[in-house]
């Protein structure tokens, strides 16, 4: 490969320099007043020049320009062949998903039907432990308002106690006699006494 490209580059300058020597004489050779000869003569050079450019071309570079179109050839048909396995792999792969899609969508639709098993399973004991829970919540809350009768039931006594002792002690006052005075003094100290 190295071969060619030099051969390549070399052939390519070697061209390059004969063109250019060609061009730049065209105008150097030519003369003002030479005769009828000399357009006659620039003709020919010039197809001589021509041939034996075509000649050193044809000559040097057939066999590179041979080998590197080989080259180029087999390394296409290799890439070729390379990219057909690679089709054929990912064409099994693509089979291999299909069958692997379909075995999934299978398991997927067992797994389904189990969850959906399992999830009435489990909403029929939430739904019992739910009822029992409600039971003892509503127990609960019963024994609750219960107390909290028997609690509002004394404090209401005991309000009414004050409340009766309070208004009592402010009629009383006005109402009761020295006599009544004397009255519960006397069945006081009796009662004391006989304790």
């Amino acid at each position: 490969m190295k071969y060619v490209k030099r051969t390549l580059l070399t052939g390519s300058w070697f061209l390059t320099c004969l063109i250019m020597l060609h061009l730049s004489a065209f105008e150097v050779l030519a003369a003002e007043h030479s005769g009828d000869w000399r357009p006659i003569f620039d003709l020919v050079m010039r197809w001589v020049n021509f041939l034996i450019l075509a000649f050193v071309l044809v000559k040097f570079s057939r066999a590179p320009i041979k080998k590197f179109l080989a080259g180029k050839q087999q390394d296409i048909a290799d890439e070729i062949g390379g990219l057909e396995a690679e089709k054929e792999e990912m064409l099994r792969q693509i089979d291999d998903s299909k069958k692997q899609l379909e075995n999934s969508r299978d398991r997927l639709s067992d797994l389904k039907k189990r969850i959906v098993a399992q999830g009435q399973k489990n909403r029929q004991m939430i739904i019992k432990a739910a009822e029992q829970e409600s039971k003892i919540l509503l127990q609960s809350a019963q024994q609750k308002i219960n107390s909290r009768i028997v609690e509002a039931r004394q404090e209401l006594k005991s309000e009414l106690v004050d409340a009766a002792i309070a208004l009592a002690t402010k009629l009383l006052p006005e109402k009761i006699t020295e006599e009544d005075n004397q009255k519960f003094i006397d069945a006081f100290m009796s009662s004391a006494a006989s304790k």
